[in-house]
């Protein structure tokens, strides 16, 4: 049997598995039902980005008339006689400050989330730094530890001129492997977007990923053939079942909406000094270490507000 013989009929096989995945798929795709927040803790750290922190808690309460608790989270030493949360509560219609626990920036917001049930926790990042300052440099270690601990969905703003309002007119479902929280993901996106909002399912092939599979495919069949066109078409099938249901949801609500495969060096978030608006949001089952890692990486690249929603939280012993 020759090479072509070999390619053509490994890729019957291919379409064969696919064909009888899909089958095991009963029905069409089910809407997704959005998530609104009720209620919302915002989190201050002194510096100039708590004043997008305020303009997007301000928006979720204009919009969806939510509750809003307001914690200083600062940590010890940069603590003064003056509360910051009780100071800044009147800029937020119905803002209410609650008190501080004792210990880390990041033992403060989480002893807060356990004592109060919140739909959204909102974080400024690089927490406690000045994003001009600090840029890509870091993401800092208040949120690297709310990634791990937070069972909570964390809105991370960024950058003063992109606060939550202004950036629901384009939003991104940002996928980098496949998770058991893109469903309750894609529900945020669509209880957060604007009006005519366009949505967008972001299917991120990672090059060492996708070269690490490749390897794996040419040593299992000698002579075969996978180029990034043939990844990106499997990646999309595989993640049919939440393309189906984004389109069908987005056509209810008036939505544009588009599936997007794309290399990870060319999907969102745009670069630092960009001025485009959108808001990225990004499922994470935190025990996965590569899923954590692509997190935090577009977290720390990223100009625009990111709304990571959890899975399964492990908690230190």
């Amino acid at each position: 049997m020759d090479n072509a013989s070999e390619s053509s009929d490994l890729d019957r096989e291919v379409d064969e598995s696919m064909r009888m995945f899909q089958r095991s798929q009963v029905g069409e795709s089910a809407p997704i039902t959005p998530i609104r927040p009720s209620r919302v803790l915002l989190v201050l750290d002194g510096s100039s980005q708590d004043d997008t922190s305020i303009r997007s808690a301000s928006h979720l309460r204009d919009r969806f008339d939510v509750e809003t608790l307001l914690l200083d989270a600062r940590e010890t030493g940069q603590q003064d006689e003056h509360d910051l949360a009780v100071e800044r509560a009147a800029e937020v219609s119905g803002g209410r400050p609650i008190a501080r626990k004792e210990g880390a920036s990041y033992d403060a917001i989480l002893a807060a989330l356990d004592e109060h049930d919140v739909d959204i926790v909102i974080v400024p990042c690089p927490f406690g730094r000045s994003f001009v300052e600090v840029g890509s440099d870091s993401a800092g270690t208040v949120i690297d530890v709310l990634l791990s601990r937070c069972g909570k969905p964390m809105l991370v703003t960024r950058r003063d001129d992109q606060a939550l309002g202004d950036c629901v007119g384009q939003v991104s479902l940002l996928v980098g492997g496949e998770c058991d929280v893109e469903s309750r993901a894609a529900a945020w996106v669509f209880g957060l977007a604007g009006e005519h909002a366009e949505i967008t399912l972001n299917l991120v092939m990672d090059k060492e990923q996708f070269e690490n599979i490749r390897s794996i495919v040419e040593a299992l069949t000698p002579h075969a053939m996978l180029d990034s066109k043939q990844f990106a078409e499997a990646l999309t099938k595989t993640h049919h079942v939440i393309h189906g249901a984004m389109a069908k949801t987005a056509s209810q609500q008036g939505l544009n909406y588009r599936l997007l495969p794309q290399a990870g060096e060319v999907a969102p978030p745009n670069p630092l000094h960009s001025t485009h608006m959108m808001l990225l949001v990004m499922p994470l089952e935190v025990d996965d270490r590569f899923g954590q890692g692509f997190v935090q990486d577009r977290i720390r690249r990223s100009p625009h507000p990111v709304l990571i929603v959890p899975g399964h939280v492990q908690h230190p012993s």
